[in-house]
């Protein structure tokens, strides 16, 4: 499906959207923990408006090829809200393995069907991913993930 559209508009839309997303649930944070979350909403708030602002005095209207099923785009989206709500419910390891094994395995049998062989095969390779994101968030960065039900 071919889409005519104004690149610029749609990122600078899509950027509030995210940054407005980002702001309001913010919970009590420290005064220190939220000074480079704020400056990140702020500097995504003023690059999405530049964006805007360039979208009406130099439009950038391009084609835009959309490959593959919308279906399976909005699926795949829906799958990350989901994990991301997920996260504070169950915890980072737990929601982060169920959504990551999910995810992988959607995308996977578009191709080709998925045995259940191979589904086993995926766990060491999945579990060592999580695991190095978890250590390089928890020990090298010293963010504290959500734990959730393991509290």
């Amino acid at each position: 499906m071919i889409v005519r559209l104004n690149t610029d508009l749609a990122a600078g839309i899509l950027g509030l959207a995210f940054a407005a997303l980002l702001w309001l649930p913010r919970e009590e944070l420290g005064r220190l923990s939220i000074i480079f979350p704020r400056a990140m909403i702020i500097v995504t708030v003023l690059l999405s408006l530049a964006l805007m602002v360039k979208a009406f005095v130099k439009p950038a209207a391009r084609q835009v090829e959309i490959e593959g099923s919308p279906l399976r785009l909005v699926i795949a989206i829906a799958i990350l809200f989901a994990w991301w709500y997920a996260i504070g419910v169950l915890g980072f390891l737990l929601a982060t393995a169920i959504a990551f094994f999910g995810f992988t395995w959607f995308l996977a049998r578009i191709e080709i069907p998925v045995s259940a062989r191979r589904l086993v095969m995926w766990v060491p390779i999945m579990a060592l991913l999580i695991g190095v994101f978890y250590v390089a968030f928890t020990e090298v960065l010293s963010v504290r993930l959500p734990a959730g039900i393991w509290s």
